[in-house]
This record gives C-alpha cells, sequence and structure tokens, in this order.
C-alpha cells in the first residue's frame, strides 16, 4: 500500500512510526469516545447505573478533545515536513541541471524542469501530507477498532469481517484500473506541458511563419486527449468511491439490523448496542478516507517516478574531495590534461567546442583575462573553475588536494561567479545586493549601491532600495542588472573573482563605465576574467588565449604581441 519511492526522503520511517503511534491513540479514543457516549445516552434513558451520566459525558468530550489535538499535531509536523522535504527535493532538481549537467541545459531539459519544479514537486508535497497518515490510519484506526467489536459483540465483528473481503476485491480490481488511467492521463499531461511551453517560446517564429493557427488546433487536440483521459480516470475513481460507501452503507445496516432485533429480545444491553453502532462507521471511516484521496495520490505517485527518474545518479550534493580550502597570496591551482566533452544532444553544443587537454596554473591574487571568439571554450573553462562542470578526464589540484573535478563546497565557498546574465529574483533591491551577504547593514548597501554607480536607479524607485524588482515587479536594464552583480560581489568579500564575459551583452559606452567599477573589485583577488574584448588585457597580468577548446598561448601581459585567433572587431 505504502509507495517504496516514499522511503527515499529523510527521516520517513519515523514519520511513519509516529503516525501509526498517533493513529492507534485515535484508536483508543474513539472507543473511550464510543464507550462514553453509549453509557450517558443509556443513563439518560435509566439503563446504565455503574457510572454516573454526567461523568460519562465529561470523558467523552475530554476524549474527544484529545482526539482533535492529536489529529491537530499530526497534521502540523505533517506540514512542516512535506515543506521540508519537498524543498529539498526542488533543490536536489536544480542542482541536478545547473551544478551536476549545466551544459546540457537545452530547450527540453529547461521544459521538463518547469514542469517539475511548478506542477510536481507541489504534487508530492500534498501526497506526503495525505497519504502516509490515511494509511497508518487503516493499520492504526481500522484493526483496533474491528477488535474492539469483536470484543464487545462477536456477531457485529463477523458482520464487519465480512466485508473487509468484499472491499479488498473492489480496492484491488479498481485499483488496478484507476492506475493504468491516471499512467495514461499523466502521459498526456506531460505531453501537453511540454508541448504547451515549447510553443509558447516559439510563438514569435511561428507568428513569423504564420502557423499560429495550426499549433492553437495541435494543442487544442492534445488537451481534447488530456481531457478525455482524466474524464476516464475520474469515472474509475468515482465508481470505486461509491461501491466502498455501498459496501460500508449495507455492512452498517447489517450491524444495525442485528443489533435491532438483539435488542428487542433482550439479549443485548442498550449500552452496548450503542457502542458498536458508534464503532462501525468509524471502522470504516479510514477506508473511505483512503479511497476518496486514491485518485489524487496516483497522480502524485507517477509525479514522484518521474521526478527521480530525472533525479536518477544524481545526489544533493556532490561529495567534496577536496578538504578544507583557503585562498591567499601563497596559494595555487592546477588544472592538468583537462578535457571536456558534451553530450551529442546539447542543444549548445553545436557552438561550443568543450576543452581539449587543457594545462594551466593560478597562484596567489593575479588577474588574468581569458580571451577568444565566441565557442573557443572560455565560458567551459570558468564552468569548470566555478565548480559548475566535471571534467570528462584531467586532475585539479587545489593547494596540493587533488581531484577530478572542483564540485566542492570549499572551493565554492572561496570563489564568486559574475556571469553574463546576472539572475535578478523577485524581491527588494536591496534582498537582491545583499544575496551572499545577508547580514549586510542598510549602511553598506547603500555604499554598494554608490560604488557600482546605482544611485540613479535607486532614486528613481518609488520605495527607494525597498522596492520590488525582478520577475513580476520593475525590470532591470542589462546594465542596472550588471551593476547589481558588481554590488553583491562588494559585498561577498570572497577572495576568488570569475567573470564570464560579463559585460558581451553591453554597447561599448556602458561597458566602459562598468569597467571604471569593475577594477577596484579586483584589489586583493584572484581574478580570472573571460571576454573577447581586448580593451580589458591593460588592466590584466597575464593572458591565457583558446581556440576550439584548446589552450593557444599563456603569457604575461607585457611580453604579448599581437594576440593569435583574435578578429578585428574583437580589438575595439
Amino acid at each position: 500500500m505504502i509507495d517504496k519511492n516514499l522511503f527515499i526522503f529523510k527521516g520517513f520511517k519515523a514519520v511513519l512510526a509516529g503516525l501509526l503511534l498517533a493513529a492507534l491513540a485515535c484508536s483508543g479514543l474513539i472507543i473511550l469516545q464510543s464507550l462514553s457516549l453509549a453509557s450517558g445516552i443509556a443513563g439518560l434513558a435509566g439503563q446504565n447505573l455503574a457510572h454516573p451520566t454526567q461523568l460519562c459525558f465529561a470523558a467523552f468530550l475530554a476524549a474527544f478533545l484529545l482526539r482533535r489535538l492529536v489529529v491537530l499535531a499530526q497534521e502540523s509536523i505533517l506540514d512542516r515536513y512535506s515543506l521540508r522535504e519537498s524543498n529539498e527535493l526542488r533543490s536536489r532538481l536544480l542542482m541536478r541541471v545547473f551544478l551536476e549537467q549545466p551544459n546540457a541545459e537545452n530547450e527540453a531539459s529547461a521544459t521538463k524542469l518547469a514542469h517539475a519544479a511548478s506542477d510536481e514537486v507541489p504534487q508530492i508535497a500534498a501526497y506526503l501530507r495525505l497519504v502516509p497518515p490515511k494509511i497508518c490510519a487503516i493499520i492504526g484506526i481500522s484493526l483496533p477498532l474491528l477488535i474492539a467489536v469483536l470484543v464487545l459483540d462477536w456477531v457485529s465483528g463477523v458482520i464487519l469481517l465480512a466485508t473487509i473481503p468484499v472491499i479488498g476485491m473492489f480496492m484491488v480490481i479498481l485499483g488496478r484500473q484507476a492506475k493504468a488511467r491516471a499512467a495514461v492521463q499523466y502521459e498526456h499531461y506531460g505531453k501537453l506541458s511540454n508541448y504547451f511551453i515549447d510553443t509558447l517560446r516559439g510563438l514569435p517564429v511561428l507568428h513569423s511563419f504564420g502557423t499560429t493557427q495550426r499549433e492553437a488546433a495541435l494543442v487544442h487536440s492534445t488537451s481534447e486527449r488530456l481531457r478525455k483521459a482524466s474524464m476516464k480516470t475520474i469515472a474509475v475513481a468515482t465508481l470505486s468511491g461509491a461501491l466502498l460507501d455501498l459496501t460500508a452503507t449495507l455492512g452498517i445496516a447489517g450491524i444495525a439490523m442485528m443489533l435491532a432485533m438483539r435488542l428487542l429480545d433482550g439479549s443485548l444491553s442498550l449500552a452496548l448496542a450503542l457502542a458498536v453502532l458508534i464503532l462501525a462507521p468509524e471502522f470504516y471511516s479510514p477506508i473511505r478516507a483512503f479511497a476518496s484521496d486514491f485518485h489524487a495520490s496516483l497522480d502524485a505517485r507517477n509525479a514522484l517516478a518521474s521526478l527521480l527518474e530525472l533525479l536518477e545518479g544524481s545526489s544533493s550534493m556532490p561529495p567534496d574531495k577536496l578538504g578544507p580550502l583557503r585562498w591567499d597570496a601563497h596559494s595555487h591551482l592546477s588544472l592538468s590534461e583537462i578535457n571536456l566533452e558534451y553530450a551529442q544532444e546539447d542543444a549548445r553544443s553545436s557552438h561550443n567546442a568543450g576543452l581539449h587537454d587543457i594545462s594551466l596554473e593560478f597562484h596567489g591574487f593575479e588577474r588574468v583575462a581569458l580571451i577568444g571568439p565566441s565557442g573557443a571554450g572560455k565560458s567551459s573553462l570558468i564552468s569548470v573553475l566555478a565548480g559548475l562542470a566535471t571534467p570528462s578526464s584531467g586532475i585539479c589540484d587545489a593547494n596540493g588536494n587533488e581531484s577530478a573535478s572542483l564540485q566542492a563546497d570549499s572551493w565554492r565557498n572561496l570563489l564568486h561567479l559574475i556571469p553574463q546574465k546576472p539572475w535578478i529574483f523577485r524581491g527588494t533591491l536591496a534582498q537582491n545586493i545583499s544575496f551572499y551577504a545577508p547580514n549586510a547593514s542598510r549602511e553598506d548597501i547603500m555604499g554598494a549601491l554608490e560604488t557600482v554607480g546605482l544611485e540613479p536607479l535607486v532614486a528613481s524607485l518609488p520605495q527607494g532600495i525597498d522596492t520590488l524588482v525582478g520577475e513580476g515587479a520593475r525590470e532591470l536594464s542589462g546594465g542596472e542588472a550588471h551593476r547589481v552583480a558588481l554590488a553583491r560581489a562588494l559585498l561577498d568579500k570572497r577572495p576568488i573573482l570569475l567573470f564570464d564575459e560579463p559585460t558581451a551583452h553591453l554597447d561599448i559606452e556602458t561597458e566602459l563605465e562598468l569597467k571604471k567599477r569593475i577594477l577596484p573589485l579586483m584589489e586583493g583577488k584572484l581574478v580570472i576574467f573571460a571576454t573577447h574584448r581586448l580593451h580589458w588585457l591593460d588592466s590584466m597580468d597575464r593572458a591565457i588565449f583558446l581556440d576550439d577548446g584548446h589552450l593557444g598561448a599563456d603569457a604575461p601581459i607585457s611580453k604579448l604581441e599581437t594576440p593569435p585567433h583574435t578578429a578585428q572587431g574583437d580589438a575595439q
């Protein structure tokens, strides 16, 4: 009954044990409720002389309140647990895409990521909240109540036992049907989601070629297939619930009839009959609750299986093989015969050469320029240096610590990467700037803003640095976004700075203005600056030239003549 994939979640066994204990506690309280309420009603009818009526109703009220407290505590714990694990699952998903396979982030994988993060992870969170407690309730509530009814009145217990095979048969037969239907529904849903996102992204191109009507018809036909599959799944789920309700109703009716007949002939007391009649619906309640959410659980099971397939072979964080690291003026990093190959299906492999037998060394606080035309391998080398890509072969040595890659927390914690397109998330301007320094004061944030020249932006914002920016809020221009990235680096204070062509998409005037802001950031740090614009060379100590993924030259700036393999347009 329990999906084995749920056991991949940290602490799930402990949560399951806690849920089972809570269910057993609820079953005991339900029995106490039924006995005390039945005794109280019998007392009002003058047939219960053993306990005062007021005491019986007080016991019922206490049991009812305790049961509600147990349920509320269970729901609170499950809410926190499901939120924590769904966030961890989302983090693993992002780690898989952006850290372990950053160079495979093509359109197909981006679409799958969007579908998984927006739809599948919330489904799995709901799955963790709903299904495990209901499965535990069947074991921890229905089974003890069955035993209690057998002890109180074996005839009623036999009737409950007789309905169990019928319920089991319905759950197996209809469950298989629902599972098959849900699998088809989920497949159609995934196809529609991916196709819709791809169509939306390509809408300008489709509009240019006048094929939007045809694509709209295809989206409509795909959605119709999903609608029909969903209706078939809902029909099976509804039939399953109706049959279980009918079985439970017939079972309770049979028990009520037998109790009434025995009450009339005087072979059964009123208190006992009432207690059994109260327990019978409680016996069926967990089974009916599980059946009512069975359809939703199937969707979530499919989502979890799909997500685990996406994460297969990955871990939440690559192992830290480099050990503790620090970087100062005497530190060094060497790369020996590094190769980085892209998969053939990589959307970017057609214009990115990868790396071939790259051997380099970096020492202390030097400024290194990575020069070469587009597709020469500059971004690939930055990805390896940033610990974002795993070389297919070669050795990385940081201060004498050797590893096959730089994918280690101890290395990543030393560096700050400024990419071509800085990410501005939805939040205040202050939150965006202090992203890597959450404890920075407002004075520090304002100082960083002034250093990178963002005072005009702050002055134009209605709430200053407290104005929301990013997705769905105030959008920033390319130059403003790069200045925010520089302000982040100012507050971060890490000893290694990596620049992956941060000004490639800016006009030359904006770039020269930003250059004045960037150069002070480089003081007292190891700087590796990837660019194809040669005016940066006069601010560097040494230059590394890449061409088609191969090392072309590595020399101090003072010894350079005309850079090899560099187009005239790059020298602007």
